[in-house]
């Protein structure tokens, strides 16, 4: 084989990735962004109810939890800033909760990676939404390198090759 095809072969394993898992576990919800593919990890505690989605609004900078509750109870979720935060310049600014379309009180602690957020959910609540300043981009920092080292990749090997696309 020649070098060419190493060149080749690495960069199409390096663009397709790892698959993400898309599963919820007791503690943890997988939450895959359809625009840019990235997937965060989404640690979370509750009672009450269970978590049956979370999705992401990129109009309304929103997190939409969809779960299901059976009695009232309480939901705490680690959103992390890369994800969706709540920015005024440089400074934190609040953000804004949901329980089913009605302004509610939460409490909120913070880290320089993520912030944490507890509210009550009443019985049959059926989603929970998130409001912040911004979510994840459309597209992440990875995508442009490996979109740059494809597009590269391709013009010298076509150059060296002399390889004709019809």
């Amino acid at each position: 084989m020649r070098w060419h095809s190493y060149v080749i072969m690495s960069c199409i394993v390096f663009s397709i990735g790892i698959a993400p898992v898309f599963a919820q576990t007791s503690q943890q919800y997988t939450l895959k962004d359809a625009q840019s593919g990235q997937s965060f990890q989404i640690p979370y505690g509750i009672t009450g109810a269970t978590i049956t989605g979370m999705s992401i609004s990129a109009p309304d900078t929103s997190l939409i939890i969809s779960l299901l509750a059976t009695a009232d109870g309480n939901l705490t979720v680690t959103l992390p800033r890369a994800l969706i935060d709540a920015k005024n310049g440089a400074n934190d600014d609040q953000y804004f909760v949901l329980v089913d379309g009605a302004d509610t009180d939460f409490a909120e602690s913070k880290t320089s990676t993520d912030r944490t957020i507890t509210v009550s959910i009443p019985q049959d609540t059926t989603q929970v939404e998130v409001i912040g300043t911004q979510v994840v981009p459309e597209f992440g920092v990875l995508a442009s390198i490996v979109l740059a080292i494809a597009v590269f990749s391709i013009i010298a090997i076509s150059a060296k090759t002399r390889l004709k696309f019809s």
